[in-house]
């Protein structure tokens, strides 16, 4: 029996899952300072930088080996990203790290004892032989022992069956990687996979937020609730009457927080921005995240939480006069179908923000008449999104999609 690769809708979906995990890579070093690759293969002492780099261009899944170097060289949680590893391994199917995924047996089945092959029915020479000559060994699988032609039909050789039952093994990993809805796998190795490849990233829960009607140049926020390791947080900021310089975020726990928009209204001298993180160890009650930030007259600050979340994906983001909705403007098209938008507006007094577009609103964090909105949706197909909805004042508006 031959065996060849999927084609179609899982081969698809299994150069999703690298696609995806390239990215995951390529957001963590940027987490990490955006080190260059040269950095990173000193830091590690073990792979070459142009493997470094490969690993995160989604050709090809990299080895654990090369991925733990690469983690370890952007300061990341090796334990959590051998899990995620594993899991893009099975679903990539990819033979080589098979050997690294898949559990051994309890214990080792006894193979059929090799057999002679059928002698030919046909004494007549294959085309293109000389009379005479030996015809070229029949292909096949490497380490499968030859069956009995009789026996083959009524009874798979011990070998047949434990390469199916890995097979389906291998099938039902698929599956839990990509969240499929229902997986299906035939006699041999092909492989159905339905139900959606992986569900929309989801809106939990507000952590913390917190108002500042003074100049100041720092605001801590205590963490009102549990916060997984693994779950991402959205920092929305509103600073009025500051100027250009870093913003930055940090927690208690010291992870890294990257911006993903920063848009002033110009002259006014105000900034709406959007950071984000993945919390690396758990946060508690008793842990804080702080910004930083140039000297602010008024600030807004709000802390959500999002699960399911694999990267950063698109953003956009625009600012507009009074007497005008906001509109954030449309993202780049999406890399996937499923992801969660989660917008963001900036409003500098008036009447209160309605959201529109399909968003859910959460609750809008006030100063006086100065407003900071957020809401989000969920959307299944790739495209380009806006954060847009109605006010009536000066206004700055940002859209993050996240995978």
């Amino acid at each position: 029996m031959s065996t060849s690769e999927p084609s179609g809708p899982v081969a698809g979906q299994r150069q999703s899952v690298v696609t995806d995990f390239a990215a995951a890579l390529r957001q963590l070093r940027l987490e990490a300072g955006n080190p260059s690759f040269r950095a990173m293969a000193g830091a590690t002492g073990a792979i070459s930088h142009t493997t470094l780099h490969e690993a995160a261009s989604g050709s090809r899944l990299p080895s654990w080996p090369t991925t733990r170097s690469y983690v370890q060289a952007c300061g990341g949680h090796e334990s959590e990203w051998r899990r995620r590893w594993l899991a893009a391994a099975s679903a990539a199917s990819d033979r080589q790290a098979a050997d690294h995924r898949l559990p051994e047996p309890a214990a080792a089945l006894p193979q059929a004892p090799p057999q002679p092959p059928p002698q030919s029915q046909s004494q007549e020479p294959a085309e293109g032989l000389a009379p005479g000559a030996a015809p070229p060994a029949a292909a096949t699988d490497v380490g499968t022992p030859p069956e009995s032609p009789q026996d083959a039909p009524a009874r798979p050789s011990r070998f047949r069956r434990r390469r199916r039952a890995l097979t389906h093994l291998t099938v039902l990993a698929v599956g839990a990687a990509l969240g499929a809805g229902t997986v299906l796998a035939t006699d041999r190795d092909t492989v159905t996979v339905t139900g959606p490849v992986a569900a929309a990233p989801s809106y939990v829960a507000r952590v913390a937020s917190a108002t500042g009607t003074t100049y100041q140049t720092s605001t801590t926020l205590p963490v009102n609730r549990a916060v997984a390791a693994g779950e991402t947080l959205v920092v929305p900021v509103m600073l009025t009457n500051t100027g250009p310089g870093e913003v930055r975020a940090t927690d208690s726990h010291g992870d890294t927080y990257v911006m993903a928009a920063d848009q002033s209204d110009g002259a006014a001298g105000d900034r709406t921005l959007v950071l984000t993180a993945t919390v690396a160890t758990a946060l508690s009650p008793s842990d804080a995240i702080t910004l930083s930030y140039p000297s602010a007259g008024e600030q807004h600050v709000i802390v959500d939480e999002l699960t399911g979340v694999r990267t950063v994906d698109r953003h956009a983001s625009a600012s507009g006069a009074r007497g005008t909705d906001f509109n954030s403007g449309t993202t780049p098209t999406t890399s996937v179908g499923p992801e969660l938008v989660f917008g963001v507006a900036g409003v500098q007094g008036g009447a209160p923000v309605t959201w529109t577009d399909g968003f859910t609103a959460l609750p809008t964090l006030s100063v006086s008449s100065d407003q900071l909105a957020t809401g989000y949706k969920r959307v299944t197909v790739a495209g380009s999104y806006a954060a847009v909805g109605s006010c009536d004042h000066q206004w700055m508006a940002a859209v993050v999609a996240f995978a």
